[in-house]
């Protein structure tokens, strides 16, 4: 290889390791960070234009950062005024659930001049119901839901109702946004309520199995089926939830459920019933507990000849 072509090599590796280093200059000057103490960093805001800050408070939001996106908005807004970033920063605020007082009297203002704003009234539901304001959060649900059909403002009035007592109209809402969007954690909500506040887990039982019947479903729908399943000994649910999780989730937890349920019917005596149930439980060794281990085992070795009868089985 001749000198020159090598001079040339060594020059063109220097100039991209120098790109390298300015561009890295470059984003921390964008982007000044404090990794270890992120809340307690002073913010350059030496930046020449107001997209550039745009850019900076957006960022910071996106990597939770809300401190730091705060003190971006409140520059933006201490400098042109705009409602836009009033309201980024009143967010900011709510997020960070810091500086409450100060947005309230900014959403009060902002209130005044327009009543019907959309976005004023959702900070200010929020703000209620951050502060357990139940009564103002339901008042002002009731003015949110009068003006905008958005789901996001269904679900977030159909918490003010809920907490201010009434559960009726809380269901009324999410029922109806669950039969226009068939969402699952609508269709979750709605479960929880009905079990949580009212004991009807029936009816709670029976919203999560028609939609996990028709749609894929997430793990929690799952899970929340088998909690429902224990609240009403409904064996045979247990069951079958517990082996679907187990498939999905390989936790070995949910195949002790299966155990527990198998033992007792072999303290019964009922040799072929546990052995049934444990029948797709095919090796111990995919178990970790060793409980769980001991009765499978001694559910294997059981002598069918006394299932059915109402003697019990050697312990």
């Amino acid at each position: 290889m001749s000198r020159n072509r090598k001079v040339t090599i060594i020059l063109t590796f220097l100039f991209v390791i120098a790109l390298f280093f300015i561009g890295l200059k470059l984003w921390m000057h964008i982007y000044p960070q404090d990794f270890n103490k992120t809340e307690n960093t002073s913010l350059s805001l030496q930046i020449t234009t107001e997209d550039d800050l745009i850019m900076q408070g957006l960022w910071y939001e996106e990597q939770k950062d809300f401190a730091n996106s705060y003190k971006v908005f409140s520059k933006l807004y201490e400098t042109n005024h705009a409602k836009v970033y009033l309201l980024k920063k009143i967010h900011l605020s709510l997020l960070m659930n810091k500086y409450l007082d100060f947005a309230k009297k900014e959403l009060e203002i902002l209130y005044a001049n327009n009543p019907n704003d959309i976005e004023v009234l959702r900070l200010r539901l929020t703000l209620y119901l951050m502060q357990k304001d139940y009564e103002n959060a339901k008042i002002e649900a009731t003015r949110l839901l009068d003006l905008s059909n958005d789901p996001v403002d269904r679900e977030i009035s159909s918490d003010a109702f809920l907490y201010a007592s009434d559960p009726n109209k809380a269901l009324a809402i999410l029922k109806e946004l669950y039969d226009e969007s068939l969402r699952e954690d609508v269709a979750m909500r709605i479960a929880i309520i009905l079990s949580d506040m009212y004991g009807e887990h029936q009816q709670a039982i029976g919203i999560l199995q028609e939609h996990g019947s028709k749609y894929e479903s997430q793990d929690a729908l799952h899970k929340k089926l088998l909690d429902l399943y224990a609240k009403t000994n409904n064996i045979d649910g247990i069951i079958q939830t517990s082996k679907l999780l187990y498939d999905k989730t390989k936790d070995d937890k949910y195949l002790n459920n299966i155990i527990a349920i198998a033992w007792q019917h072999y303290e019964d005596g009922e040799c072929v019933k546990a052995q049934e149930i444990i029948k797709n439980i095919s090796n111990v060794k995919i178990l970790s507990e060793q409980k769980a281990k001991t009765h499978w085992l001694k559910i294997k070795e059981c002598n069918h000849q006394i299932s059915g009868t109402t003697t019990q089985v050697h312990k």
